[in-house]
């Protein structure tokens, strides 16, 4: 038995959506999800695909594909990816350092809506600034790279950016950049609300108060790996109203989930995601929908060997705009494929 990596999709979303679980987490968009996702499996590996859904208010599923193996020949036959055999040519050319952290692209589907969305585009290049304008250029927004790179020399040492995503299919919305925390960082900032004040002060965050100030230390204070932040910048140059946090739960196997949304870190980021009033009962569903198996699949070569199937909750987002928390998010790593 072989298997394609669309159907190894499915396989993954059919099983995040048993037993109700469509219902409650991902409503009417699921389908859609389903749907429109075909022509953005592609690649030589699975993608790291992520499936984002709300912890409270209207459910719905979007999902976002990222890769860092891509053929020139390789091709994304959908009208909401646009015209990227510039960028794939580009991508070909890169050096891809498999010592290091791997730079990364991709699409994200935004499925709220019944009608059909440009996708969002997603650039991870982690500290290699240099990359940034030929990436925009090959996308054809080349105005959008001076807009990244303003931004990032603005920022404190500790918040450096690493990657970005432009929101193609929502009109008016501006360039999210966003960079890693590290856990010393978020440690320091928990302490002393003073140095998260400092920080958004040097990279023209205006959009808070002490309320706000109050809430980023209390949710850096829950022990995490992890964190990156999130900034909108707008087509003028400063920076938007929303301002968000994704928190890492860090747990790196499926059997310890259960026990880390019972009483660890996750435990802690959702009592107080309830208290805030962000998130209802539906974070109980996150547990009963991790899932890990294996099956025997045959290879091109004709061998067999065990493919595996993972869905694992990586973080959640928490988002203030104008000050004003809003639903939290939650993202799912949705992975599939050989052991090698």
């Amino acid at each position: 038995m072989r298997i394609s990596y669309y159907d190894a999709y499915q396989v993954l979303l059919l099983q995040a959506a048993d037993n109700g679980r469509k219902e409650a987490l991902f409503g009417p968009s699921f389908e859609r999800a389903r749907t429109l996702a075909e022509p953005y499996v592609i690649g030589q590996k699975f993608p790291s695909v992520y499936l984002e859904f709300p912890l409270y208010g209207d459910p719905f599923l979007d999902v976002t594909f990222l890769y860092n193996e891509l053929e020139e020949d390789d091709r994304i036959d959908a009208p909401t990816a646009g015209n990227i055999d510039d960028l794939l040519s580009w991508w070909k050319t890169l050096d891809q350092n498999e010592d290091g952290e791997r730079i990364s692209f991709g699409f994200e589907l935004d499925t709220k809506e019944e009608v059909e969305r440009d996708a969002a585009i997603h650039f991870q290049p982690r500290g290699n600034l240099e990359l940034v304008k030929p990436f925009f250029e090959a996308i054809g927004e080349p105005e959008r790279a001076t807009t990244f790179l303003d931004q990032a020399a603005k920022m404190p040492a500790e918040w450096q950016l690493s990657f970005f995503g432009l929101f193609r299919g929502r009109p008016n919305t501006g360039l999210r950049v966003c960079g890693y925390l590290s856990a010393a960082e978020m440690a320091a900032c928990a302490n002393d609300k003073a140095r998260v004040r400092a920080a958004f002060d040097q990279a023209g965050f205006t959009a808070y108060d002490d309320a706000l100030l109050n809430d980023v230390t209390r949710l850096l204070g829950i022990p995490s790996i992890l964190g990156d932040f999130q900034f909108d910048v707008l087509p003028g140059g400063e920076l938007g109203t929303t301002f968000a946090l994704d928190i890492q739960f860090g747990i790196e196997q499926p059997e310890e989930v259960t026990k880390n949304f019972a009483d660890g870190p996750a435990s802690r980021i959702m009592r107080l995601l309830n208290e805030w009033g962000i998130a209802d009962e539906r974070a109980m569903l996150v547990p009963q929908a991790t899932f890990a198996r294996s099956l025997p699949m045959g290879r091109t070569d004709g061998s067999v060997e065990p493919y595996s199937f993972v869905l694992m909750p990586q973080w959640v987002k928490v988002r203030w705009c104008d000050g004003k928390l809003q639903p939290a998010k939650m993202y799912f790593l949705a992975s599939a494929g050989f052991s090698d």
